[in-house]
């Protein structure tokens, strides 16, 4: 497993949307504007 540490950039991944699409990574964020990942656990 990749260790990140505080201030290095993340990794290009593919995160799926809510509604089902697939995202890249890099595509949320541009020209330095930052991204705020919140990961939903499913609990049921």
């Amino acid at each position: 497993m990749l260790k990140l540490r505080p201030g290095q950039p993340a990794p290009d991944v593919t995160l799926k949307s809510l509604d089902g699409r697939s995202l890249p990574l890099a595509s949320l964020w541009g020209n330095g504007r930052p991204a705020l990942l919140i990961f939903l656990r499913h609990l049921a």
